[in-house]
């Protein structure tokens, strides 16, 4: 039995010095490998992905092509002497407005509505938008660049004169003539058409289009009937309620102090967070002050609604970044952890995985949801 043990040693591991050699290289690699696949599975961070260009690209592509026809407003307008400002307060894309305003710019003409469908960059929607609202000037049609000399012979001083008005009844015309522009003239009739009053002078300024210089030009001018303002001392109590949750921009109006601006900023800012959880809401949108909010708060209601979650184990940068509670750095936190985990199954997991800080979580919770 020993001699066959020394023969197989013999036979099997009698090796040369370069044969040991080799082993011994071929071990220290081996021990290599393994101790590097053990350290990266278990102590080596997971590198982060770099989505700064993704994002930048996003950001553009969002901004640049994509409308916001419902919450433009709509006017009469020649599509041959509009302005970008304009076409942008309708709603219509950066990408349209650019293609419109070049159209112009290289003395073509829109004879009709349909003239518009010549814009290669403008859409079905946005067409279908904004068609029944063209008015072609006659005088575009009988000089070139007329839209230019029409708003430079508007311009002229002399054609500007001031009088006494009403907001709530004067005409078209004659807000032209007091020195409001195409626009600025529409958008108050606009506003009166939706239900909207001016009690004040001061209330002009709660419309987007007039600035400061248009309204100290005509303030002292502003004359409001006496009874409209017996409407709103009648008006002024506390019985009316809003819920906030299912009010539309018209109701929202109904609150003192809160004009057409504000209500579509509430509105908009409801619907890109899903819905209202609490009434405190309202001062996280833009202009709203703690001493505007503390008037109406007692007529807020905070009506149950279904909340509108996003999945954060499907959506994309677009969906998480669009929300206001979810900036670039938690985006992406979400997202690096998902490539790298592959799906979240638990809040927990963000937290322990400091993916998330609890704060941030907790802020975010319920407008997320895994599945």
């Amino acid at each position: 039995m020993k001699s066959f043990w020394s023969k197989f040693v013999k036979e099997y591991f009698n090796f040369s010095k370069r044969e040991t050699n080799g082993i011994l290289f071929l071990t220290i690699i081996m021990v290599i490998i393994i101790g590097l696949r053990v350290y990266f599975n278990n102590y080596a961070k997971p590198k982060k992905l770099d989505f700064t260009e993704y994002e930048n690209e996003i950001d553009d592509f969002l901004a640049y092509s994509l409308p916001d026809l419902e919450n433009g407003e709509r006017f009469d307008f020649d599509p041959n002497i509009v302005s970008r400002e304009e076409l942008l307060f309708m709603g219509l894309s950066r990408k349209t407005v650019d293609g419109i305003i070049s159209y112009q710019e290289r003395g073509y003409k829109f004879w009709k509505a349909e003239d518009l469908k010549k814009v290669y960059s403008i859409t079905n929607d946005e067409y279908e938008a904004i068609k029944d609202y063209v008015k072609i000037e006659s005088k575009s049609h009988n000089y070139k660049n007329s839209y230019k000399n029409y708003y430079k012979k508007f311009d002229k001083p002399s054609e500007i004169r001031l009088f006494n008005f009403d907001p709530n009844t004067s005409s078209y015309d004659e807000l032209k003539t007091l020195g409001f522009s195409n626009f600025q003239a529409n958008n108050i009739i606009n506003y009166r058409n939706k239900g909207g009053k001016f009690y004040t002078a001061e209330d002009l300024l709660k419309l987007y289009s007039i600035d400061s210089v248009c309204f100290q030009r005509v303030e002292a001018y502003v004359k409001i009937d006496d009874n409209l303002k017996e409407d709103l001392v009648k008006s002024d109590n506390n019985y009316i309620k809003i819920f906030i949750n299912s009010a539309d921009v018209l109701e929202f109006q109904k609150l003192k102090g809160i004009g057409e601006v504000f209500s579509k900023r509430i509105v908009n800012y409801r619907e890109k967070l899903g819905g209202f959880i609490s009434k405190e809401q309202i001062r996280e949108v833009y202009g709203i002050s703690n001493e505007l909010y503390q008037s109406i708060e007692s007529q807020l209601v905070l009506d149950e609604s279904e909340i509108r979650k996003i999945n954060i184990n499907k959506a994309d940068y677009a969906e998480l970044i669009s929300h206001p509670y979810i900036d670039k750095e938690i985006t992406l936190l979400i997202l690096n952890y998902r490539e790298f985990k592959g799906e979240i199954n638990s809040y927990d997991e963000l937290l322990s995985q400091k993916a998330l800080t609890k704060n941030s979580l907790e802020k975010i919770k319920p407008y997320i949801s895994l599945k």
